[in-house]
C-alpha cells in the first residue's frame, strides 16, 4: 500500500486526475458488463425456431417464447409477430422504436472509455513535461549547490505520469472496442432476424398493397364483383 502511495506521490499532480479517470474508468466498465448481459442477450437459435413457428401458423407460441427471453433480438421478433395485421411501414417503424430502447442502454457511458483513452495519455504527457521541467530545474542547481536527489525526483515524476497515462489509455481503449464491436454485433443480428421473420410473413401471403397483411375476405375478386353486380334488366 505503501508503494503505491509512494508512486502516485512521486508522480505530481498530474497523478490525481489520472487516478480519478481510472477510478470512473473501472466503474464504467464493471457497470457495462453487467449492462451487455442484461440488455445484450442474442438467445442462439431463437430465430431458427420462432421462423419455423411462423410458417407453421403458431403465431401466439412464437410470442410466448419472444416474451420469455430477453434482449433486443427477441424483443423485436415479438414485435413483429403482434403487429403482424399491420402495414409494413408501421411494423418497421415499431421494430426500430423496440430496438433503439436497448442500443441506447448499451451505448450508455461508452463515450466516457473513449474520452479517458484520449485523455489519460496527453495527462501522461502533461506529467512528463512537468517532470522534466523540475528535472532541469534541479540540473540547473546542482551546478551550485550540488543536489542529485531533486534531478532524480524530476526524472521520476515524468517518467511515473507518462506509464500511468500510457496504461489507462490501453486499458480503456481495449474494454471501448470490445463494447462497440459487441453493440455493432447485436445490432446486426436484431436487425438482420426482424427482417427475415417479416420476410417469413411475406412468403406465408401476408403480404398485400404494401403490407405485410393479406385478409382474404378484404378485397373481392373482380370477377367475383361483376357476378355479384346489378344486372341489366331483361328485355321484355
Amino acid at each position: 500500500m505503501s508503494n503505491i502511495v509512494h508512486f502516485i506521490h512521486g508522480g505530481g499532480f498530474v497523478m490525481y486526475p489520472l487516478l480519478l479517470l481510472s477510478i470512473a474508468a473501472i466503474v464504467v466498465i464493471v457497470e457495462r458488463l453487467v449492462a451487455f448481459n442484461q440488455y445484450g442477450q442474442v438467445p442462439m437459435g431463437l430465430l431458427g425456431i420462432v421462423i419455423a413457428q411462423t410458417r407453421d401458423g403458431r403465431f401466439d407460441e412464437a410470442i410466448d417464447r419472444c416474451e420469455a427471453l430477453s434482449g433486443p433480438l427477441a424483443a423485436c421478433l415479438g414485435t413483429v409477430l403482434r403487429h403482424r395485421e399491420c402495414p409494413s411501414r408501421e411494423v418497421e417503424r415499431r421494430v426500430e422504436e423496440t430496438g433503439q430502447e436497448f442500443f441506447i442502454r448499451l451505448e450508455r457511458f461508452l463515450p466516457i472509455l473513449d474520452t479517458t483513452t484520449t485523455i489519460s495519455p496527453l495527462l501522461g504527457l502533461l506529467g512528463t513535461i512537468v517532470g522534466m521541467i523540475g528535472a532541469f530545474n534541479a540540473i540547473a542547481s546542482t551546478i551550485h549547490h550540488g543536489n542529485n536527489d531533486a534531478v532524480l525526483a524530476g526524472v521520476g515524476e515524468a517518467l511515473y505520469a507518462t506509464a500511468t497515462g500510457l496504461v489507462i489509455a490501453v486499458v480503456c481503449f481495449a474494454a471501448y472496442n470490445y463494447f462497440a464491436a459487441r453493440l455493432r454485433y447485436i445490432t446486426a443480428e436484431t436487425e438482420q432476424g426482424a427482417t427475415k421473420l417479416i420476410n417469413v410473413l411475406n412468403e406465408r401471403g401476408h403480404a398485400h398493397r404494401g403490407g405485410i397483411t393479406l385478409d382474404n375476405h378484404a378485397a373481392p375478386i373482380v370477377g367475383e364483383e361483376k357476378n355479384h353486380g346489378v344486372q341489366a334488366p331483361s328485355r321484355a
